[in-house]
């Protein structure tokens, strides 16, 4: 009887224990968060403005293939800085412009660092995932290891490549739904 007794405290304090380790070495929410896998954005048809900027959006320099992606403030042709997001695979969105038909492609086929992001025949499948709020999204390669972000060349209009991906928060694009 002894022996049983012995037991079950043993028992309860060990839950006990565990409990507290368990409470005291979870991570924050904040850092749950950007551990945790993001979920998939839905497809629609979406303006693309890098980290909010209303004069940043994601627009194909011209409608020749190839032609690099900048940011401009809106310009009020329609399509032209109009991305349709559509489904390829599980985890994969091809990303199209209307304007042009062309999809958002890094230059030359293949991602490297630094690498421009081009408006191209073909498409190339992107990782989009929701960011740090609403309407945040990172896009990444689809093996994952870049990230599309505002080129550091200093020149105007500001050029669009992709870079190794970063944990802060400075490659998050903005979508707005358009209907």
């Amino acid at each position: 009887m002894l022996l049983r007794r012995a037991a079950r405290t043993i028992v309860a304090w060990t839950a006990a224990v565990c409990a507290v380790v368990a409470l005291t070495t979870a991570p924050s929410a904040t850092a749950s968060t950007t551990a945790a896998p993001r979920a998939m954005v839905p497809d629609g048809v979406y303006g693309i403005t890098f980290g909010g900027d209303e004069d940043a959006h994601l627009t194909p320099l011209s409608s020749q293939q190839g032609a690099p992606t900048v940011l401009l403030p809106p310009i009020g042709l329609p399509g032209y800085q109009e991305w349709e997001l559509v489904r390829d695979s599980r985890t994969t969105q091809l990303i199209r412009n209307l304007g042009t038909g062309l999809y958002l492609t890094p230059g030359e086929g293949q991602p490297a660092d630094h690498r421009a992001v081009v408006a191209g025949p073909y498409p190339y499948s992107w990782v989009v995932r929701t960011g740090s709020a609403p309407n945040r999204v990172t896009i990444a390669t689809w093996n994952g290891g870049f990230a599309l972000d505002l080129s550091p060349k200093m020149i105007y209009p500001p050029r669009v490549d992709v870079q190794t991906r970063r944990s802060d928060l400075s490659q998050e694009w903005v979508l707005a739904l358009h209907e």
